[in-house]
């Protein structure tokens, strides 16, 4: 992909004859370039920046020397190239000469990596009612924003900022693929995640404790000495010997 960014111009401005002679005169010259600031290039995609001016210009410097794979053509002003390697947004000093003067223009400039190179550990088994241990990803180059699709299995969620996968899953759901995606104005790039939610173990015991059950038919349970009958007999049962009730 090339980018292009300006154009070429170049305007003679002509002054009126007058007083002793029909002598010309350029107005001061001026430079600029075209597009957001900071300009956003990306490595590996070529840009060409046209410079834009009035008067005539020439012999274009830039100050410091520009990111690794640009370079600026001294007698048009053009930057071009294809960048290498990243750079956080910088302001470069653009000068060139023009009827006797020199004039300058601050263009700042970054160069992005494009995300790539997205992974998470895979497959993933996670299980109802346990939390799950926070999955971070592994990428190259910056991501602005994650998504996945299709919707993660209730309980489960996807940080858009960080990417990273966590929480507690409520229900179960077989072995399925996942496709996160990270995105930034650089390119975007995806993995496709393996996740399977398993029920929650038979033996679990309830948050709440285990349920309390009544004593079951025929079952024998001890009956505390305090808290028997004068006359030695209860509506729901027999006391035997050794006070012990015995549930019909």
């Amino acid at each position: 992909m090339l980018r292009l960014f300006g154009s070429a111009t170049a305007l003679i401005l002509f002054g009126v004859a007058c007083g002793d002679g029909d002598r010309a005169s350029l107005a001061t010259p001026t430079l600029a370039y075209n597009g957001s600031m900071p300009f956003p290039a990306v490595i590996g995609e070529a840009i060409v920046l046209t410079p834009v001016v009035s008067g005539t210009l020439g012999r274009y410097r830039v100050s410091p020397a520009l990111p690794a794979g640009l370079s600026i053509d001294e007698r048009s002003g053009v930057i071009s190239g294809t960048p290498r390697t990243a750079s956080g947004p910088e302001t470069f000093v653009v000068s060139a000469l023009g009827a006797g003067v020199r004039v300058t223009y601050p263009l700042v400039l970054s160069v992005t990596e494009p995300p790539h190179g997205l992974s998470y550990i895979s497959p993933v088994t996670a299980t109802v009612g346990v939390a799950l241990a926070p999955l971070s990803p592994s990428i190259s180059g910056a991501a602005d924003h994650f998504a996945v699709s299709p919707i993660l299995p209730r309980g489960i969620l996807l940080d858009s900022s960080s990417g990273i996968l966590s929480g507690t899953p409520t229900e179960a759901s077989g072995l399925a693929p996942y496709t996160v995606t990270a995105n930034s104005l650089a390119g975007s790039t995806r993995f496709i995640l393996l996740l399977t939610v398993r029920p929650a173990p038979s033996g679990a015991m309830p948050r709440d404790g285990p349920a309390r059950r009544g004593p079951r038919r025929g079952q024998v349970l001890p009956l505390p000495s305090q808290n028997l009958p004068a006359s030695g007999t209860e509506s729901s049962g027999s006391i035997h010997a050794g006070g012990v009730l015995t549930h019909d």
